[in-house]
């Protein structure tokens, strides 16, 4: 996250925060992906640094979900 936030500007940092917090709220694996998608799609026009680092980050960052929803099935939750 601290990564993250580095891109964006200070006024910037607290609505990232949120919209990548949006992501971790999702009940399983593939519902986290698509909306970590749709976040990074939204900031691309206008801090496209930060969208990269978040192409290159998405699976290390989404692989607890994965990890437990292959085990279990089901969400984590």
């Amino acid at each position: 996250m601290r990564n993250a936030t580095a891109h964006a500007g200070k006024t910037q940092r607290r609505l990232v925060s949120a919209w990548i917090g949006t992501t971790f709220a999702e009940v399983d694996a593939p519902a986290a992906h698509a909306q970590w998608r749709r976040v990074v799609d939204q900031l691309r026009p206008k801090v496209p640094r930060l969208a990269e680092l978040m192409d290159a980050a998405e699976h290390n960052v989404l692989a607890y979900m994965e990890f437990g929803y292959r085990i279990t099935g089901q969400s984590l939750r």
